[in-house]
């Protein structure tokens, strides 16, 4: 929205009425060109921003340069004159300054927030007015860049990744909605990476407060990005936490797929209501470019379900889900030490070693990781130890193969050198014990019998 209720915003928040969308007029139309381009008109001095040096009228900062610009307003790097502290101050646009709606709005996000103590929420240091009446409030001043920038540079969020940014989003919704706020806005530009790697959920501007008596938007009204506007949304129906819960799942969804479910009708809004409402997404598997499992696949689904009984009731519940698949996610983004353990399995891990691979050997990026049994007691290590010992040996049924003909032939002709051998042997010694007989220098002639026999067995051999 620009300068009235209705209008469409830079980063494509809407607001429209149930059946009709509020299209700026001309006029609105060039003022907020002229806002977001620099261009001169009518109203360009009057709705310039800031530059740097110029004070904030009436408060204690001055500016150092502009951060953004939104549809309600702008957020300006300061630095507190007495302090030299610098913070981010969010400001009401000066188109803006009369409209007491908006004004409680912006009041409304400071305070919310400001009660709200999370790593994952923004710190709010200050709330006040400046001299023309524009409310802000002064915030912690963070470095990094949205997720939008950030997806936009990757192209897609590695799967661990992306389950640890919607952790940090979930742990923080889980505590507005507790405290009764439905951010109803949320997408990749109000999630905001810093650069020590903490997520911050930004942009309260049109939460809904569900403890507050009076609304501060107007009945029948539709508040959010048509890109990530969960069907309730769309129709104008009464909305709960669970908004919150399908816009996450359609961060998730783009986060890993790099694209979103509907994406092919950006720019189309009412095709992209109608999307929201009747058309069921494609599987995120279907157009990532990286491996999702089943178990993500399924979560994705279930966040960004039609019917909001369909979806996950809290976002604790949410979370817990997330979190189991994050901490499977970790475990299995170390394929090098998990081949490693596949390479030289145990008695105990060679079934799941051959279930975790695949067929060319390399290791499944969604498969969990061995897990190594505990080891036992000692006494009931020496039971098995005792059971395993009196257990008989199997023994082999197997036959032995017959040995090639070759290796049989070259065993009988060693047989026979052993054989002969010990007959040359043999030989030699009866002889030497012959002629070495005690008692005679020279053994006694044969007689002619003897020699006759000694003959006829020389010839017989």
């Amino acid at each position: 929205m620009t300068c009235s209720l209705g209008a469409r915003s830079e980063a494509g928040t809407l607001l429209y009425t149930r059946g009709a969308l509020l299209a700026p007029s001309a006029p609105l139309a060039g003022q907020r060109r002229a806002l977001v381009e620099g261009e001169p008109s009518g109203g360009a001095r009057r709705h310039r921003a800031l530059v740097e040096g110029e004070p904030l009228p009436g408060t204690p900062y001055a500016v150092v340069r502009l951060l953004g610009q939104g549809g309600m307003g702008e957020v300006y790097e300061v630095e507190h004159l007495e302090l030299g502290r610098r913070f981010a101050v969010k400001l009401l646009h000066r188109c803006h300054a009369g409209r007491l709606d908006l004004s409680a709005r912006m009041r409304a996000e400071a305070r919310s927030i400001a009660r709200l103590r999370h790593r994952s929420l923004p710190e709010v240091f200050d709330l006040g007015a400046t001299e023309g009446g524009r409310p802000y409030f002064a915030m912690e001043l963070l470095e990094g860049r949205d997720l939008r920038a950030e997806l936009a540079r990757l192209g897609v969020v590695a799967v661990p990744t992306a389950l640890g940014l919607v952790l940090q989003a979930l742990s923080a919704l889980s505590l507005a909605h507790a405290a009764g706020i439905v951010h109803r806005d949320l997408k990749l530009e109000n999630l905001f990476l810093c650069d020590d790697g903490t997520l911050k959920v930004l942009d309260f501007g049109v939460a809904k407060l569900l403890h507050d008596g009076a609304s501060l938007t107007a009945p029948d009204a539709v508040v959010g990005t048509p890109r990530t506007m969960s069907p309730e949304q769309c129709a104008a129906q009464p909305i709960d936490p669970r908004a919150d819960i399908y816009a996450m799942g359609l961060v998730l969804y783009e986060l890993v797929a790099g694209r979103g479910p509907f994406d092919e009708l950006r720019g189309q809004r009412d095709a992209l209501r109608l999307a929201h409402c009747e058309r069921e997404p494609p599987p995120p598997s279907r157009l990532a470019p990286q491996p999702i499992s089943a178990a993500l696949e399924r979560l994705i689904l279930r966040a960004i379900a039609k019917a909001p009984e369909h979806r996950f009731q809290t976002a604790a519940d949410m979370e817990a889900a997330v979190r189991r698949l994050y901490v499977g996610a970790r475990s299995s983004a170390a394929p090098a030490s998990r081949r490693a353990l596949e390479l030289t399995p145990t008695a105990s891990d060679v079934p799941a070693a051959g279930s975790s691979a695949d067929a060319d050997g390399e290791a499944r990026v969604d498969a969990p990781a061995p897990r190594r049994p505990s080891p036992a007691p000692p006494s009931r290590g020496r039971a098995v130890a005792a059971r395993l010992a009196r257990r008989p040996r199997a023994r082999s049924r197997r036959r032995a193969r017959p040995a090639p003909r070759a290796a049989r032939a070259a065993s009988r002709i060693a047989a026979l050198g052993v054989c002969a051998l010990a007959l040359a042997s043999a030989a030699l010694a009866l002889a030497l014990a012959q002629r070495w007989l005690p008692g005679s220098d020279h053994p006694a002639p044969a007689p002619p019998s003897a020699r006759a026999a000694a003959q006829v067995r020389s010839a017989v051999r």
